[in-house]
């Protein structure tokens, strides 16, 4: 039965099971999507609608984070990045060239502890 003809509840369980699943693999969404044959862009989709309940009208209301989850950063002068992590978020981070070890270890292990990488 293709994904079209289930219906939404039938959806919203593969869904679900399958972004436990990812949560419990240990991989990027991108080699989870890969190995199941899974459309990134669906799996991002269906997280966000399973993430806010599926409610639209209050997705707005809240924001996702307080202000204490934000990090400073700076845009260097120039454009050029080293570093190019794509996060689980689907956002490029850049890092540039000639960051310190300390800066980018503690980077690392904020995007580790928030489940973003």
């Amino acid at each position: 039965m293709s994904m079209e003809q289930k219906s939404d509840t039938d959806q919203q369980q593969f869904w679900q099971m399958a972004i436990e699943t990812w949560k419990s693999s240990g991989l990027s969404v991108r080699q989870f999507c890969a190995n199941e044959k899974i459309t990134e862009a669906s799996f991002y989709s269906w997280r966000e609608k399973l993430t806010c309940g599926g409610n639209n009208e209050n997705k707005h209301d809240k924001p996702k984070f307080s202000e204490s989850e934000f990090i400073e950063v700076t845009i260097p002068q120039n454009n050029s990045a080293a570093i190019e992590l794509l996060l689980t978020s689907g956002s490029v981070l850049k890092i540039p060239a000639g960051i310190d070890a300390k800066t980018l270890t503690t980077i690392i292990s904020v995007l580790h502890q928030t489940n973003l990488c």
